[in-house]
């Protein structure tokens, strides 16, 4: 019975190399080893096998009668391992799996689904799961794989950010509200208009905003809901500040008024580790093409 040791694959290329130039220094210098690694990748695949592959001399290597008889074997070794490397690559490269995304309500509603139809469109095989809140889940702790935050840029270490562009914030309302209370033409003449305010999250900030710039705003009407905010606004009962590049062309709201000077930064968020990600770095590259294009228009 043979006493055959483990077989490292690996040591197959050595013994075609040395098969296909008849020297161990040549293979050597082809794989970019030592001659003596290839001496002893060889012996070490002879032993493993159980035969003797060589005859060693000084003018070289002699591939044996058994060496000949088991070469179309190592080929086909060698063959199914590049094959194999080249399927590991390719599913690499194949963007698919689940991709979840993190925002806040408005964006989710007003930036990313009107994205996702053509993302989809454009990659199939990807699953698409949004986390809907105003908190800052742990991407590190892969709670979400992508965020899309407004604010200034992401600091916190070990993520990648990515800027989706600026947005102008503008005052909007109705033309129910409008025909009302008459339409706003400047900064100065929002003083006493009604505003809806927020008292949670990226819109209580909006307030404070509004509240600063125009001291003779009244806000009326209070929610904790950015949704619930813009559907006051459609209904008549005030203005709302909302940023333009989500909301210039929205059905049932005009802008009156841009405010000066006063924008809001988006960003897409990922770990460091998930960047290269293929569904990841799809994504990043399609949800930045797409909000310059919207953008822009």
């Amino acid at each position: 019975m043979l006493n055959m040791s483990p077989l490292d694959w690996n040591d197959v290329r050595f013994a075609l190399a040395a098969a296909r130039t008849g020297s161990a220094l040549t293979a050597a210098q082809a794989l970019k080893v030592s001659q003596p690694t290839v001496g002893r990748r060889i012996a070490a695949l002879e032993t493993a096998l159980g035969v003797t592959l060589f005859e060693r001399s000084q003018t070289g290597l002699r591939i044996t009668d058994q060496g000949l008889l088991l070469l179309p074997r190592l080929e086909a070794v060698e063959a199914a391992a590049a094959a194999l490397e080249v399927a590991a690559r390719a599913e690499g490269r194949r963007v698919s799996g689940v991709l979840r995304v993190t925002t806040n309500e408005i964006i989710a509603n007003y930036g990313l689904a009107p994205a996702l139809r053509e993302f989809r469109a454009q990659y199939p095989q990807v699953q698409v799961e949004v986390i809907v809140t105003d908190d800052r889940l742990d991407l590190a702790a892969g709670e979400a794989d992508v965020a899309i935050r407004g604010g200034a840029r992401p600091t916190e270490a070990g993520v990648f950010a990515r800027r989706l562009g600026p947005s102008p914030l503008g005052v909007y309302g109705s033309e129910d509200y409008y025909a009302r209370h008459g339409r706003p033409a400047s900064v100065e003449d929002l003083n006493g208009h009604v505003f809806i305010g927020g008292d949670s999250g990226p819109f209580a900030v909006l307030e404070r905003i509004i509240l600063g710039i125009v001291p003779g705003a009244r806000i009326d009407y209070r929610t904790s809901s950015p949704l619930n905010m813009i559907a006051n606004a459609r209904h008549g009962l005030g203005l709302a500040v909302l940023p333009a590049a989500y909301f210039r062309r929205e059905p049932g709201l005009s802008a009156c008024v841009e405010l000066p000077g006063i924008e809001v930064e988006d960003w897409l968020v990922v770990h460091e580790r998930m960047r290269h990600v293929p569904r990841v770095r799809a994504f990043l590259d399609f949800a930045a093409a797409f909000e310059a294009a919207r953008r822009r228009a």
